[in-house]
């Protein structure tokens, strides 16, 4: 059955080429953004899913560039321009790197080719999402990954399959990017406001009251991966959630929903800390209560001492042993750290610029489309993300995690349309506003 999927959605995709090319973009974010060859990894074989949807989606983008129906403008984005900006920057520090090549996790060689795909893409999939009764399906699409993965975590634990918990905390699918429990987490965390909003958004009860019954097994997943990073992040998301629907019944609801899973199934998380708590007291008073705390020391003075391109991409702990011997043998544990101690202070700030960017697009947007709308839904949605991708990535290296990049793709191409149809219909789009004021 999966497999028959896979190849019906290729199928379609390549079809569809020439009247329908978001499909393409569609197929391949799904397959990227989910990584479903490591969950029905039997069904996939030798077959590279990635590949085969990369390549249609490149061929549409080549076939509506030569027949004119690229829209250039949605490259003047302040995120695509950020990417950019990240792709020259990543290269140049991997050609002018003081230090040897280092295999952490990856080498420094494969975040490269890692990164160079990610931007490819993206230059790729942005404009072939170019329609407002199409671009809610990428929304749809970020519920059944996260309802899934919800699924896949919370399914293991019911039926006692102990073999994917290692010391008690559930990792993900083997050899995948999300095999790490705590990565794991941000993908749920990052996509759990589509669900939320998608219990506001849709119509039909019946979808709304799944969507709302879908949250605590999501939660439940959360605490199976014991990431105290992700737990931070879904209270964030849950916080913006909160603050804009602003329905004291619904936000009751889903505090003590959350308050009650952590009370009920939160022992793991417990552990975790005091285990941290006494091993700092039973080792040397000098050492740090938590070994982030180390990490991001040392990310700071290696930031410092190459502040133009870093150390070099994926050379942190290289550096970290030759600049700090024995003082930290960690990774960055942050993103903005991992960026600016690996590529150099530019590439860090380019990094926090997405959010400051997404944010102010994310304001413009609400002020300029109707309340619960399509463009609204997925505005709201790609900002939950963005904020639970913050928070969770203030924890963990996060430079090469798609469902991120994915989330700057969708909140620009949102943007666009949503301006360009508000410029269409300049007084269909200022009533809601004005009631929103005068609410």
């Amino acid at each position: 059955m999966v497999k028959l999927g896979l190849y019906l959605a290729l199928l379609a995709s390549a079809l569809c080429i020439f009247n329908a090319p978001w499909i393409a973009a569609f197929t391949y974010s799904i397959v990227s953004v989910m990584q479903p060859q490591y969950i029905w990894f039997w069904a996939f074989e030798d077959f590279s899913a990635f590949k085969a949807s990369a390549g249609i989606t490149i061929i549409a983008w080549v076939w509506h560039a030569l027949q004119g129906n690229i829209r250039w403008d949605v490259y003047k984005t302040g995120q695509f321009k950020g990417m950019f900006g990240l792709f020259i920057i990543i290269h140049l520090s991997s050609l002018f790197t003081p230090f040897d090549s280092y295999y952490s996790a990856v080498s420094g060689d494969l975040v490269v080719d890692i990164f160079t795909t990610i931007f490819m893409m993206y230059f790729f999939v942005l404009p072939l999402i170019n329609r407002e009764d199409t671009i809610k399906y990428f929304g749809y699409m970020y519920i059944f990954i996260v309802v899934y993965y919800a699924f896949w975590a919370n399914d293991h634990y019911f039926s006692n399959n102990w073999s994917m918990f290692d010391q008690g905390r559930l990792i993900g699918p083997r050899y995948s990017p999300y095999k790490d429990g705590n990565t794991a987490s941000i993908l749920l965390t990052s996509g759990m406001a589509f669900v939320m909003f998608g219990a506001r958004y849709f119509k039909n009860k019946a979808v709304r009251y799944g969507l709302l019954l879908s949250i605590p097994f999501i939660w439940h997943a959360l605490i199976l991966f014991a990431s105290r990073g992700a737990l931070i992040s879904a209270a964030a998301v849950t916080l913006f959630f909160a603050l804009v629907v602003r329905s004291k019944f619904l936000n009751i609801l889903i505090a003590i929903g959350f308050v009650g899973m952590l009370v009920w199934q939160g022992g793991m998380l417990m552990q975790r800390t005091s285990s941290t708590v006494s091993q700092a007291e039973a080792g040397n008073s000098e050492e740090p209560l938590n070994p982030r705390l180390r990490s991001w020391s040392v990310g700071i003075d290696i930031a410092l001492k190459y502040p133009i391109l870093g150390a070099g991409p994926q050379r942190f702990q290289y550096a970290s042993n030759l600049l700090h011997p024995g003082k930290s043998p960690h990774v960055a544990h942050n993103t903005f750290l991992n960026f600016s101690a690996n590529t150099g202070l530019i590439a860090g700030f380019i990094y926090l610029s997405f959010f400051y960017v997404s944010y102010k697009q994310f304001k413009e947007v609400r002020r300029m489309t109707q309340d619960n709308s399509v463009f609204d839904y997925i505005n709201l949605s790609c900002m939950g993300g963005l904020i639970g991708f913050f928070f969770g990535a203030i924890f963990l290296d996060l430079i090469i995690f798609e469902p991120f990049y994915f989330l700057l793709v969708l909140i620009s191409a949102n943007y666009h349309l949503a301006k360009n149809s508000s410029k269409s219909n300049p007084t269909s789009e200022q009533v809601p506003q004005q009631q929103r004021s005068a609410a």
